[in-house]
């Protein structure tokens, strides 16, 4: 007779290959067919709501993989609190305007925008970034995205009224004006750049010690022939410099050099020393704040530049002298609004020097090297290097920026008391990794006013007029309202398709009095402030939603972005933040934590991933990385995803090929299992409360983690292993089975439960596949993780009972394997275990030798007293054909002479 036959092998749909790639699409269709999503707004919809909102991605291309770790992370948390009980409406959004679109469609036609008419450019831009919203949106559902059909889109006609209805807000609060000041420019790109749009790479630049003339003493130096040393990066800047600033209260001294008496600060002097290999006696010494006032003739041109004082002047690098050019600097610019000094700005918007006649026509790199040869060729220039750092770049074209004044409209930000609202106000907010408060406080304490002007044909117009009369640029209440209702009917494109006459009420006139003769301008509004009014676009005007939003969730590179542009409107309008918690993620790096580039060859697709081992792995990886770094990723780390799925899976597959047979019973049942089975009812309770407690503070690595490890050391290693010779071979309904199941069947429904906002493919897998699970829902995710079991499964005495068992099986096994090395035995079941305890152990566990005989997994255990020692024979009597213990009871029964008792019994269908 087969004996194999009348075992209770486990019996399950759920496959032990996962082959994802074929699997996952076939779920999506399900969760499309059922209509998940929808199912779960409906079944909360009395609950409390969690609002995580989505920060738009921009529509300029297919996601990377930085896209997949934030859109997966966010449905981790929107899953897990649906799944908690709450109502977590979720709108994904684009963010369809401005530079990042405009730049990339004028790559693909290999045009500027001087080459391209308005209307017709920004149709195409409108086709181009729908194209890649349904392409990304796409991407975001093969990831097991849950969210709303309808996503916001920036280019939307009602979202472009709600973003004009927050400037005329903003405006009529006295928010926003319009001034001339030193903005960063991309002379590549032609537009102005916010803070949030440069980047800080590593440049070489000139390095230059040069001398200005003393022409006018104030009395101080009494001395001839002065010069004043400064130091720059930017020689081309020195075209329009206007004056040389000195701390108040550093030293500064003269020194003799070349004939010359050269004024510099001291504190600087070894530097300088160190650079020109020379030494020098200080002849005198002055407080800068003596030195305000005295006349300097320009190196170069026919112009006097007086000596300033300013605090921002530094004893850290350069000469302790700074050359002024307030329309190259902001804190140079400080200085015209102090010393009412001019601002020169040569260079026009693709940093083109348009005056004076000998720089005419030069780019900035040309001007630099004019500007060193002059300052050689008059005696001025001291010393000259190159140097490599750190200097911001455009974050799109990746080009080195300029400082350059120009007219913007701006969002001033000590207006009304807005900035010490502001830092208030991030009081308020729950920072993860708690970092995140500093970093933006550091931020907003030091920020200048917002420049919400871009000199580019994509994105929302501002609705500004101007004057053509006396020249006056207008932004005025009421021409912003009629603005907002038209872009509502017409969308954004009417400014440039629609006569003045219809945004212009009757009978306007400038603040001259000029009633006619007006044009429009061209400037469109900042992309940050576009996507940042979806505080008020969104949030605050979708029914399904509520303000303040529980959650913002971005990288960490936000903190100057997103979540700047939706603090700062959000507080001057509504008083508050328009978040209640921020959770930031690092940047996703390659293996050996270089940043992903096409040069390097270490870019990693997430439809590559997903393609080749399904996206569940690379939803494993977002939630197993600590996003609280940077986060990396590479060949070898996914394989180690698939390993470590593959344990949680086969866990998963095991204990639902054991319950093919079980229907549950009540709960009462719990006081008649088995010791083990109570004691892992306690460590499943103790698993589904850390792991909730991980969900809880998003630290999603540490919940990966705990189900790994119970899956791995505490069921597979320990608990299931046990339990195969008592669910194979016991009778199907036995009290010692069902107690097994029992347990079994909760352990499976906290694994799936947990598990399932992470891996929520084969979650919903298993739980399709689990048949005979009473109460079965349309979806996992309908089910509810809570801990309503805790007070009942705990039982600390018997916890503590068993993990001291634990580790003297770990000492058995052991002894086992040494055993089976040395050929004395072969399968653990042909081992005798003798175990020598002392007189307390051996009191604890003298009755419960055949318990230990299940946990050693051997035929046979005995116990004495005496000094801890462990001894392995190989035990005595045949081998039970059925369940393969030794018994020496086989042989006696007639009517299956080759099994032991136990399985004689399960046939005749005994207990």
């Amino acid at each position: 007779m087969d004996y194999k036959d009348t075992l209770n092998l486990p019996k399950t749909q759920f496959s032990m290959k996962a082959n994802l790639g074929q699997l996952e699409p076939k779920i999506l269709s399900l969760w499309q067919e059922i209509g998940a999503y929808e199912l779960l707004l409906e079944e909360r919809s009395a609950c409390e709501k969690f609002i995580l909102h989505d920060g738009p991605p921009y529509a300029n291309g297919t996601i990377h993989i930085g896209h997949a770790l934030n859109k997966i992370l966010k449905d981790i948390i929107i899953k897990y609190k649906t799944m908690r009980g709450y109502l977590c409406p979720f709108v994904v959004g684009w963010d369809c305007h401005g530079l990042p679109v405009e730049h990339q469609l004028f790559k693909e036609l290999r045009l500027t925008k001087h080459d391209v008419k308005i209307l017709d450019f920004r149709k195409r831009a409108k086709e181009f970034a729908l194209k890649f919203v349904n392409l990304q949106n796409e991407d975001f559902k093969r990831l097991g995205i849950f969210s709303e059909t309808k996503p916001y889109l920036t280019l939307n006609p009602e979202y472009e009224y709600a973003t004009i209805k927050l400037l005329e807000n903003l405006a009529a609060s006295g928010y926003i004006y319009r001034g001339r000041k030193p903005v960063n420019w991309c002379a590549t790109c032609e537009t102005a750049l916010a803070e949030a749009e440069v980047e800080y790479n590593d440049k070489e630049s000139h390095s230059i010690y040069f001398l200005f003339k003393v022409v006018g003493d104030n009395g101080a130096l009494q001395e001839e022939n002065v010069y004043f040393l400064a130091w720059t990066t930017t020689p081309w800047t020195l075209i329009s410099n206007v004056a040389l600033a000195l701390h108040p209260d550093l030293e500064y001294c003269l020194f003799k050099h070349n004939g010359k008496t050269i004024l510099m600060g001291r504190d600087l002097l070894p530097s300088l020393q160190a650079k020109l290999n020379q030494t020098f006696a200080v002849l005198k010494s002055f407080k800068g704040a003596t030195l305000e006032g005295i006349k300097l003739q320009h190196p170069f041109i026919d112009r006097e530049s007086p000596v300033v004082l300013a605090d921002f002047v530094s004893s850290e690098e350069g000469s302790g002298c700074v050359h002024i050019a307030p329309g190259h600097g902001e804190e140079d610019f400080s200085l015209h609004i102090r010393y009412n000094l001019p601002i020169i700005m040569p260079v026009n918007d693709k940093g083109i020097f348009e005056e004076p006649e000998t720089f005419k026509g030069k780019n900035i790199k040309e001007a630099n090297e004019a500007v060193i040869i002059m300052l050689e060729e008059r005696g001025a220039l001291l010393k000259h290097e190159k140097i490599l750092h750190s200097y911001p770049h455009c974050w799109r074209c990746k080009n080195a920026v300029i400082f350059r004044a120009t007219n913007q409209w701006f969002l001033k930000i000590d207006h009304n008391g807005l900035r010490e609202k502001l830092l208030k106000e991030i009081e308020n907010v729950k920072w993860f990794p708690a970092s995140g408060k500093e970093r933006m406080s550091a931020m907003l304490k030091e920020r200048p006013d917002w420049c919400l002007s871009r000199q580019r044909l994509w994105g929302v117009p501002i609705p500004a007029i101007k004057c053509n009369e006396c020249g006056e640029v207008i932004l005025d209440k009421q021409i912003i309202g009629r603005t907002a209702e038209i872009y509502r009917l017409e969308g954004s494109d009417s400014w440039f398709s629609e006569s003045l006459d219809k945004f212009i009420p009757k009978d306007f006139s400038c603040s001259n009095g000029h009633k006619s003769n007006f044009s429009k301008e061209s400037d469109i509004l900042d992309v940050w402030f576009e996507s940042g009014a979806s505080f008020f676009a969104v949030v605050q005007n979708n029914p399904r939603l509520q303000f303040p939003a529980d959650m913002y969730l971005e990288g960490s590179d936000q903190h100057r972005g997103w979540f700047q542009a939706s603090l700062i409107p959000s507080v001057a309008k509504m008083n508050c933040a328009p978040f209640k918690t921020i959770l930031t993620h690092g940047f996703v790096v390659d293996g050996d934590g270089r940043k992903m580039s096409k040069s390097l060859g270490n870019v990693i697709a997430p439809q590559e991933v997903s393609a080749k081992y399904g996206a569940e792995i690379l939803r494993l990886w977002a939630a197993c990385s600590d996003y609280s770094e940077d986060v990396k990723i590479s060949d070898a780390i996914i394989k180690q995803l698939v390993d470590i799925y593959r344990k949680i899976r086969n866990t998963i597959r095991f204990i639902m090929g054991n319950l093919y047979d079980y229907e549950e019973i009540n709960d009462t049942a719990a006081q008649d299992l088995c010791e083990i089975d109570r004691y892992m009812l306690g460590r499943a309770q103790n698993f589904l409360e850390e792991t909730i407690e991980s969900y809880e503070t998003f630290s999603f690595y540490k919940a990966c983690q705990k189900i790994f490890n119970f899956c791995n050391l505490d069921l597979s290693s320990f608990y299931l292993d046990i339990l195969k010779d008592r669910l194979y071979t016991f009778s199907p309904k036995s009290k010692e089975r069902r107690s097994a199941q029992f347990v079994l069947c909760y352990i499976l429904k906290v694994l799936l439960k947990v598990s399932a906002p992470i891996l929520s493919f084969t979650a919903e897998e298993a739980y399709q596949a689990w048949e005979n699970l009473t109460g079965r829902k349309k979806t996992v995710f309908l089910e509810t993780i809570d801990q309503e079991r805790s007070g009942t499964w705990k039982d600390n005495m018997l916890a503590a009972r068993w993990e001291k068992i634990r580790l003297l099986r770990e000492d058995v096994l052991k002894e086992i394997e040494k055993h089976r090395e040395q050929g004395a035995i072969g399968s653990s079941l042909e081992a005798a275990v003798s175990l020598t305890l002392s007189e307390a152990d051996y009191s604890g566990y003298k009755n419960d030798a055949e318990i230990l005989r299940e946990v050693f997994i051997v035929s046979k255990v005995t116990l004495e007293v005496g000094q801890y020692k462990i001894v392995i024979n190989k035990a005595s009597g045949q081998k039970c054909l059925r369940c393969w213990n030794r018994k020496d009871e086989v042989g006696n029964n007639k009517e299956f002479p080759q099994l032991c008792n136990r399985c004689s019994q399960a046939l005749k269908g005994g207990a």
